[in-house]
């Protein structure tokens, strides 16, 4: 049986880690090159129970943490990462070993709906909020923000299509980071896929590409902003308000709509949709966004 190793890095302890005194300063109860399991952690310590089996606490630059060392062989997370490049390269493979390759599947990715994506988006800018509150949660190495507190603000422009966010000290005060997301000129806007993106790159963690390659509405909704296409108000800003199915197909397209900003309506072949911030999604179809 492979014998577990450890490195050790200087940084802030998480409950359940080990930690290893490398500059003793207090001292009651424990010494140099003591080894604990950390039970608490706060803004300027790590808790554990001392030689004399009692609850103790070191400062954080006291210590170093000792983090696993994957082992060789038959490691799990090993046979799992080989698995994966063989899915992922399964076409390559084909290619240099020919036949003998035939039995090497590569699973064809599922493609997520815009309205799945800005679920996933949503809920993913919520967890990343509460790991920033919570003692006992943390971001994956190596954000900047690994062990840390943090609170975060957005700051959304709808007309530059650009959404901003700010990681400040769990108080709100001091900018900590920046991150930027910024639509392209033919991308559909939207403020919930923004913000995750902003965030993840504040944060220093990767973007999904689901998120920068989110697929466009599949067809017009209430509370979609478009801009004319045609006409002598060519350019203009038009917010979808209600399907007026009953003038599709009489030669300006299909998916007409009146409009928050006129009397009149219009349909698919005069707009383009540029921002769908404020469709509800959970409407199944466009018939249901009249109502």
């Amino acid at each position: 049986m492979t014998k577990q190793t450890y490195r050790e890095v200087k940084r802030e302890a998480n409950v359940g880690e080990r930690i290893k005194i490398v500059n003793p300063q207090i001292a009651v109860d424990y010494g140099m090159g003591d080894v604990f399991t950390v039970t608490n952690v706060w803004s300027h310590a790590s808790g554990f129970i001392d030689n004399a089996g009692e609850r103790n606490s070191a400062y954080h630059e006291e210590y170093v943490v000792l983090e696993p060392v994957p082992t060789s062989g038959t490691d799990e997370a090993l046979a799992s990462a080989f698995t994966q490049f063989i899915r992922d390269n399964a076409d390559t493979i084909r290619t240099i070993l020919g036949d003998s390759a035939s039995n090497v599947t590569k699973p064809e990715p599922t493609e997520l709906t815009r309205a799945a994506v800005i679920e996933k988006a949503r809920a993913d800018v919520a967890e990343l909020g509460r790991v920033g509150r919570d003692i006992d949660s943390h971001l994956p190495e190596p954000s900047p923000f690994y062990s840390k507190f943090y609170g975060v603000k957005f700051y959304v422009n709808r007309e530059k299509r650009v959404v901003t966010a700010v990681i400040t000290y769990r108080d709100g005060s001091a900018v900590r980071a920046r991150g930027i997301a910024k639509a392209a000129p033919d991308d559909v806007f939207n403020a919930d896929i923004g913000k995750a993106i902003a965030l993840r790159r504040a944060l220093g963690l990767t973007v999904p590409r689901e998120y920068t390659d989110a697929p466009k509405p599949d067809e017009p909704r209430v509370g979609a902003v478009t801009r004319k296409t045609t006409g002598l108000s060519a350019g203009s800003i038009r917010t979808l308000s209600k399907r007026v199915p009953g003038c599709d197909g009489i030669g300006f397209g299909n998916f007409a709509f009146r409009t928050e900003e006129g009397s009149g309506w219009i349909a698919d072949k005069q707009y383009v949709i540029t921002d769908d911030t404020d469709v509800d999604y959970s409407v199944g179809d466009t018939e249901g966004a009249a109502a």
